[in-house]
């Protein structure tokens, strides 16, 4: 019975794989943009509305496939999180959020203070970035992969 019971388990363990696609690092596109940022001392329930506004109207505007916002406890931290398919879709968010009307109430609400962008950037990625002032540690991938 006990046999039967982890060739059960182990069953469903692969089945929950089985369908998955695992793609290297170095083989994706993709891009994680890291930002940790200080709250400028505003209140953290103000903070919270705003972060939740924005997620509202990024996820009907934008290409991003994560975003989301983290609180530190004190409510002085925050750690933004947002993937791109690629490149050119972290552009369009540079674009559109620099363009856009939330630009200057962001800049209200946070200061940058780290700005990682994790993967294979290209280089107009890089050259917009540097050409609108945003200073960014690039990270290129060393080894892990993808399950899609």
């Amino acid at each position: 019975m006990l046999f039967a019971l982890l060739f059960t388990i182990i069953s469903c363990k692969n089945a929950i794989h089985k369908d998955s696609i695992v793609i290297k690092n170095d083989d994706s596109n993709e891009l994680t943009f890291i930002l940790e940022m200080n709250t400028k001392n505003n209140l953290k329930a103000e903070v919270e509305d705003f972060t939740q506004y924005l997620s509202d109207f990024i996820v009907e505007r934008e290409p991003s496939t994560i975003y989301g916002y983290y609180l530190s406890e004190d409510g002085k931290k925050v750690t933004l999180i947002e993937k791109y398919n690629n490149s050119l879709d972290g552009i369009k968010h540079g674009k559109e959020f620099i363009n856009g009307p939330n630009f200057e109430n962001f800049f209200k609400f946070f200061e940058i203070e780290t700005f990682i962008v994790l993967g294979k950037a290209s280089d107009e990625f890089k050259n917009f970035c540097a050409e609108n002032g945003f200073v960014i540690d690039y990270r290129e991938s060393i080894g892990g992969y993808i399950r899609k």
